[in-house]
């Protein structure tokens, strides 16, 4: 009896310890799935290490880079198109210049101005040279006309034929002015408000109708500006014979001769030099 006992205890201590292995061996399975998913899941969620130089060189990286260069260079094409074109004023400035300073500068032109600088300034299609008598048509001096039948017209006379120094500046067309307003077409009551009353000698010969500037308000301009006036009808002998004949000849007259009222006397010309 107590063999069967023994028997059954033997038995039943075994299936406990059986039940008790299947049962760690169940824990030890439970517990370690969810460990290996855990790590799964932690792996997967874990960001991913990128190589930065790797991804800077990668194709996608090196297109985006060229397309970039191409906007650039794209750019740069566009604003250098669409950059002004740098234009050279000076020569249209130097020709558009009618302004007199006696004895500095007409126009662009000074004492130091050849016949080589004209055409700088002016074109050499735009000059003509000649040999024009003066001096009563006793002296013939060599001259070079500029902007001939044009209001900027002027002529150059010259001292010897290297045209390399000037003697005077005349032949000056309606453009040119000095800075008081005194040009080609000045009416004589015009002159007067400039000046103020002044001597000129008579009309009718080669030094007739000179302006005198001596105690004028342009004494300055005296050796420096000469004016020649002359009546405005080339046919005021016929018209007025009386007042034309008492303001002609070698005679120096005022200003304010009532006998020069009815002849529209005006500047009939201008006469420029450098010198002293």
């Amino acid at each position: 009896m107590i063999s069967i006992n023994k028997s059954l205890a033997v038995i039943a201590l075994a299936l406990i310890v059986g039940c008790s292995d299947k049962d760690s061996v169940n824990s030890t399975t439970i517990n370690s799935i969810p460990e290996e998913t855990s790590q799964a899941t932690t792996q997967s969620s874990n960001p991913v290490a990128v190589d930065k130089s790797q991804a800077a060189n990668s194709p996608q990286r090196q297109v985006v880079v060229a397309n970039n260069s191409s906007k650039t260079d794209n750019s740069q094409a566009s604003s250098s198109q669409n950059q002004p074109v740098a234009v050279d004023n000076s020569k249209s400035d130097a020709v558009n210049d009618t302004l007199i300073i006696p004895g500095k500068r007409v126009g662009s032109i000074t004492a130091e101005t050849t016949r080589a600088d004209l055409v700088k300034i002016y074109g050499e299609s735009n000059l003509k040279d000649e040999t024009i008598l003066q001096v009563e048509g006793t002296v013939s001096v060599p001259a070079t006309k500029v902007n001939q039948g044009t209001p900027g017209a002027l002529t150059i006379f010259w001292k010897d034929e290297t045209r390399k120094e000037i003697l005077y500046i005349r032949g000056f067309g309606s453009q040119w002015k000095t800075p008081e307003g005194i040009g080609v077409g000045t009416s004589l009551s015009g002159l007067r408000e400039i000046l103020g009353e002044f001597k000129l000698t008579g009309f009718g010969w080669d030094y007739g109708g000179l302006v005198n500037f001596k105690d004028t308000k342009l004494s300055k301009y005296r050796g420096k500006l000469s004016l020649t006036l002359n009546p405005g009808d080339e046919n005021v002998y016929g018209k007025y014979p009386k007042q034309y004949g008492a303001v002609s000849g070698d005679i120096e007259l005022s200003s304010t001769n009532p006998n020069l009222e009815p002849l529209d006397v005006r500047v009939y010309q201008m006469t420029v030099n450098f010198g002293e």
